[in-house]
C-alpha cells in the first residue's frame, strides 16, 4: 500500500490553519491554571469535548479538573493513542506580555497566548493531523484515542486515578507525547521517555532545641542555629565532585543499555552550546562534555537544591542567629528508581548520621517512564521523521530531562514525543509572550496524519 505523499499532506495542512486558529482560540480564551483557575478548567474540558465530538469521537470526562477521554474505534488492528494537556503555567507579570495571554494574538508569523506551544496548539494539531488522515485515505487505518488532563502543571492527580480505574483505556500500540512534529530541512529530536521527580523541602527549627525566635548573634556561642544545622545535613547529600551521596540512592539505578549509550554517542544536536548560550555559563558541573554531559543530563539523577530560606533577607544586614532554616530539593529519578524508596533512603540517611530533628516534607511527584530506543513505535516515528527532515539529522534520546506523567502509559503503550530545533525556538514555553510558529501548526497536522497512516500499514 502507498503512502500518502508527505508533499501532498503538508499542503492540505496548510489549507487548515484557519481552522487550526479558530480550534486554538476557542481554547485559549480560557484562563487554565491548575488548581487555580477551577471554572476555566472546566469550561475549557466542554470545549475541547465539543471539539472532538466534531470530528466524530465518543467522549467522556473523568474527574476535576476533568480528564477526557475520546476514542474512535474503526476496527483496526493498530491503535493510536494522543496525550495532551490542556492545563498552563501562570501567566506570570501581565505588564510583560505584549498581547492577553488569554486570547490568541497573531504577529510575526506567531500565534501568542498561554497554551500556545505548550499544550493546546499541539492539542489542536493532532485531532486536525488525524482527521485530516481520515479525510485523504477515505477512513481511519487505526483506531484513535485521545487522553488529555488538566493537571499536567501541577499533579496529574486526577489522571492516574483514571488511569488505575480504566487501565483498559490507557492500551494502544503507540502515543503520540503532547507534540510530535517535524520541519524539513531542520535537525529534530525523538524521546522515548521522561525523567522523574520527587519534591522534598527540610525544615530545621522549634523548641526545645532551636529558639523560639531569632536570636542576638552574640550568644551564638549558645543558641544552636537552624541554618547551619541544615547546611551539614546538605552536605552530606553530594559530594565536592557533584556526585550524589546519599546511601543507597544510586544503587537503584539501572544500568545503562548498549542501545542507549549508543544514541548518546550518534547525537547531533546543541544541547551543549544552547545551555551554554542560555545561562551564559563557562563550564559544565564536573567539567563533562560530549557523551558523558549528555550521560549526564538524559541518564543519570540529580540532585537540586531549589532554594534556601533562613534569617535575613534583602539587602539590610542583621546580626542574629536564626531559629529556623528549610531547604527546597529536587531530586530527578531515572528507571528504576521509585520515587517512594527514594524518600525512605533519603531519611534513613539523615537519621543515620544523627539528623533526626532536621523534618522532610514531600511532595508528590512523577516515577521515570521510558520505552526502549529500539521500540517498533519509536523506530517508526524516527524514521517518519528522518525522511521529512532530511537532509537534517534526527536524533533519538532515551529520556527527557524534564518530567511528567509518561509512567502512567508505559506499562500500556510505547510513548515518543518529537519536534524540529526549528519549532521550538523562540517559542517561551512557561514564559511571558508564549507562542507558536503558524508554520509549525501544519508541521504538526501534516507530521501526525502521516504517522496515523504509517501505523496502520507499517507496524509490525
Amino acid at each position: 500500500m502507498a503512502i500518502t505523499a508527505y508533499k501532498e499532506l503538508l499542503a492540505k495542512a496548510a489549507r487548515l490553519e484557519r481552522k487550526a486558529l479558530s480550534l486554538l482560540a476557542d481554547q485559549t480564551k480560557y484562563p487554565t491554571v491548575a488548581p487555580r483557575d477551577k471554572k476555566g478548567l472546566r469550561d475549557c474540558a466542554d470545549e475541547i469535548q465539543r471539539q472532538l465530538e466534531g470530528f466524530g469521537f465518543k467522549v467522556s470526562q473523568y474527574g476535576d479538573p476533568p480528564t477526557i477521554y475520546a476514542s474512535k474505534d474503526v476496527g483496526a488492528e493498530k491503535t493510536l493513542m494522543c496525550y495532551h494537556h490542556y492545563d498552563v503555567q501562570p501567566e506570570g507579570d501581565l505588564s510583560l506580555w505584549k498581547s492577553s495571554p488569554w486570547k490568541s494574538t497573531i504577529r510575526e508569523g506567531r500565534v501568542f497566548g498561554r497554551g500556545a506551544s505548550d499544550d493546546k496548539g499541539p492539542c489542536v494539531a493532532s485531532m486536525l493531523g488525524v482527521n485530516l488522515m481520515e479525510e485523504v485515505v477515505g477512513g481511519l487505518p487505526v483506531n484513535v484515542k485521545f487522553v488529555i488532563e488538566g493537571e499536567e502543571e501541577w499533579s496529574s492527580e486526577v489522571l492516574a486515578r483514571f488511569a488505575k480505574k480504566y487501565p483498559t483505556r490507557m492500551r494502544a500500540d503507540g502515543c503520540v507525547w503532547e507534540v510530535l512534529s517535524a520541519t524539513p530541512g531542520s535537525t529534530g529530536e525523538i524521546k522515548s521517555g521522561m525523567k522523574g521527580d520527587v519534591s522534598i523541602q527540610l525544615d530545621v527549627g522549634g523548641t526545645p532545641k532551636y529558639p523560639v525566635t531569632d536570636a542576638h548573634s552574640g550568644y551564638a556561642g549558645a543558641v544552636p542555629s537552624a541554618p547551619w544545622r541544615l547546611v551539614h545535613a546538605l552536605k552530606t547529600l553530594r559530594d565536592e565532585k557533584d556526585r550524589i551521596t546519599i546511601d543507597g540512592i544510586m544503587e537503584l539505578v539501572a544500568p545503562l543499555s548498549k542501545d542507549d549509550l549508543r544514541s548518546l554517542r550518534e547525537y547531533k544536536g546543541d544541547i551543549e552550546q544552547g545551555i551554554r548560550d542560555s545561562y551564559e555559563i563557562s563550564n559544565f558541573v564536573g567539567d563533562r562534555k560530549g557523551v558523558d554531559l549528555l550521560q549526564a543530563i538524559f541518564l543519570e539523577p540529580s540532585l537540586s537544591i531549589n532554594g534556601l530560606e533562613s534569617g535575613c533577607k534583602g539587602e539590610e544586614m542583621m546580626t542574629i542567629v536564626p531559629a529556623k532554616a528549610t531547604a527546597k530539593l529536587d531530586l530527578r529519578l531515572v528507571p528504576d528508581m521509585k520515587s517512594e524508596e527514594c524518600v525512605k533512603l533519603l531519611r534513613k540517611h539523615l537519621d543515620r548520621r544523627g539528623f533526626t530533628d532536621v523534618k522532610m516534607n514531600v511532595t508528590s511527584g512523577y516515577e521515570a517512564a521510558k520505552t526502549p530506543v529500539t521500540d517498533p513505535f519509536v523506530q517508526l516515528v524516527r524514521k517518519a521523521s528522518m525522511e521529512v527532515s532530511k537532509p537534517a539529522h534526527v536524533n533519538l534520546l532515551p529520556l527527557m530531562a524534564g518530567t511528567g506523567p509518561a509512567y502512567l502509559f508505559t506499562p500500556h503503550t510505547p510513548v515518543a514525543v518529537g519536534y524540529s530545533y526549528a519549532d521550538s525556538e523562540k517559542c517561551n514555553e512557561h514564559a511571558p509572550n508564549e507562542n507558536i510558529l503558524l508554520a509549525s501548526i501544519k508541521n504538526n497536522i501534516a507530521f501526525v496524519a502521516t504517522l496515523t497512516e504509517r501505523m496502520g500499514s507499517e507496524l509490525g
